[in-house]
């Protein structure tokens, strides 16, 4: 039904932003709402743009070495400045510490980190706080300073426990190696997802049923699964032959993976949460991602993080330039309307696999069922979609193709004015 399978809906969720700008005044607009209550709940999103060793399909910006050594006591400042904010001083639901790789800080620099967290943002009563790593970094020192800063959910690149794979990856330690480690970290934090990367080059039915395998012994909370993205001038994409590339294009053959992941953990409790990701037995609340995907406020922290406060979206692009010299925030983003915020929850719940239309069509004003009835229509006889009792959502194949259908979807509420 689609010639090429899209990796994300932000090509369609950019161009909302430009019909949805307010055009209001940036610093005028964050002195208001810094001195009320947030609106709804809210999330800190802390950001380490490096890894101490580079994945051969990686095309991340990385700063430079001095940025570095500097960068936990810079995240530390962030923080205590963001503290001043009447807006800060309710509790956040959930933490996310992402990259590039956390726990590529030096453990005192972790610690740190944390313990400004601790001090300076109030948390709710079992919020999550989460944060992603690799293997090789989760060594027993920093798992006790985690554990001891109130970590409470770890998000793991694996990728594959395939050797030449791993190799390819330029991925450090044995996949035997990596399966025992992460063994021991469940111990430690059970609530541990971890990455998996499907439709690389060789990849084979018993390859992929091996990583299932180990998966579902470990006792996972959860699993990331995302097809392999080849990006110009990596080490990967220099590496990989046109035969190879052009296996990996074959749209029929990642859809037979894709579905192979979803069936073949099942039987283990585990179920699709949202469209790359499946949780086991609900212990993985994922709460970070929940509260974004239904129009939460998001404050980012740190190098190329990115989110909002309240309607103003941004993303540091630099740790010096500020709106102002009494508001912190990178002058980059730009106010967007209510509206914007109403389809971007409704683009996040079909990330999370379903969308109430009846509440969607009350917060827009408008009749969403009638004005998406013909896709709608289309896509159910396509076997992609259903729709019962007002409620939009996928079917396992409608997975496979998600951020078609959402852009797709976009684009129809975008053709029919309500985004205005």
């Amino acid at each position: 039904m689609y010639g090429i399978r899209m990796r994300s809906h932000h090509d369609a969720m950019r161009r909302l932003k430009h019909i949805c700008a307010e055009g209001e005044d940036k610093a005028g607009y964050l002195e208001r709402v810094l001195g009320l209550r947030p609106s709804g709940r809210k999330i800190l999103y802390l950001h380490v743009p490096f890894c101490n060793k580079i994945c051969s399909f990686c095309s991340f910006h990385r700063p430079d070495a001095m940025q570095r050594r500097t960068y936990h006591a810079a995240l530390v400042e962030s923080i205590k400045r963001l503290s001043g904010f009447a807006y800060m001083r309710t509790p956040f639901s959930a933490v996310n510490f992402g990259g590039g790789t956390p726990t590529a800080l030096p453990p005192e620099g972790m610690a740190a980190v944390l313990d400004a967290i601790r001090k300076y943002i109030p948390l709710e009563e079992n919020a999550e706080f989460s944060v992603e790593s690799s293997v090789s970094e989760l060594t027993d020192d920093m798992l006790g300073v985690l554990r001891a800063g109130g970590v409470n959910r770890l998000s793991i690149g694996v990728q594959t426990f395939d050797e030449d794979t791993r190799r390819l990856f330029n991925r450090r330690g044995s996949g035997e190696k990596a399966r025992e480690r992460l063994a021991s970290i469940v111990k430690a934090i059970p609530n541990t997802s971890i990455d998996l990367i499907y439709n690389y080059p060789g990849q084979t039915d018993d390859s992929l049923a091996r990583d299932l395998d180990i998966i579902a012994s470990l006792g996972l909370a959860g699993i990331s699964f995302y097809a392999l993205m080849i990006h110009e001038k990596t080490p990967l994409a220099r590496r990989l032959t046109e035969a190879q590339l052009s296996a990996m294009r074959d749209l029929r053959r990642e859809k037979e993976l894709f579905l192979m992941i979803v069936r073949g953990l099942a039987p283990h409790g585990f179920a699709p949460m949202e469209l790359t990701k499946l949780v086991r037995d609900g212990i993985d609340r994922y709460d970070y991602i929940r509260i974004r995907h239904s129009g939460g406020n998001c404050v980012p922290v740190g190098l190329g993080a990115g989110g909002n406060i309240e309607n103003y979206f941004f993303r540091n692009s630099s740790l010096t330039e500020y709106v102002s010299p009494s508001l912190p925030f990178c002058p980059s983003g730009r106010v967007l309307s209510d509206r914007y915020r109403v389809i971007d929850s409704f683009a996040g719940s079909m990330q999370t696999l379903s969308a109430d239309l009846s509440e969607y069509s009350a917060r827009l004003g408008a009749d969403l069922p009638a004005v998406l009835g013909g896709t709608i229509d289309r896509l159910t006889d396509a076997g992609l979609v259903t729709y019962v009792g007002g409620s939009l959502g996928f079917t396992e194949e409608g997975m496979f193709w998600g951020n078609n259908i959402i852009d797709e979807l976009l684009g129809v509420v975008t053709e029919a004015g309500i985004a205005q």
